[in-house]
């Protein structure tokens, strides 16, 4: 199952990866072969294998992590610019594990 999980999230990163390649702006590129792609292949995988059930938790948890990302992303900017790349993304990084596994907690166990 992993590597069926790997191989049609490689597929579909590529083709997207493809995507953002022809449309314009460049800065789609990155957008489109980014996480989405591979989520969209994990909970295809999963629902096969396992089940509408088992994907609805995944893709709670998915949007645990999203949340905690859009967090890390408000708060990196000024995280970076005030104490360094390294530092900033350490921190924040620590902010989207905090965010991410509190909404899991609460919301999802």
């Amino acid at each position: 199952m992993l590597v069926a999980k790997g191989a049609i999230g490689g597929a579909v990163v590529v083709l997207f990866s493809a995507l953002g390649e022809v449309v314009r702006p460049r800065g789609l590129a990155g957008i489109t072969s980014g996480a989405p792609s591979v989520a969209v292949a994990s909970l295809a995988v999963t629902v096969v294998a396992t089940g509408v059930a088992a994907a609805t938790d995944l893709a709670r948890g998915m949007i645990a992590g999203a949340i905690g990302l859009v967090v890390w992303c408000l708060v990196g900017t000024e995280a970076v610019k005030r104490f360094g790349a390294l530092k900033g993304s350490i921190a924040t990084t620590g902010l989207w594990l905090v965010t991410a596994f509190s909404l899991w907690a609460v919301f999802l166990r």
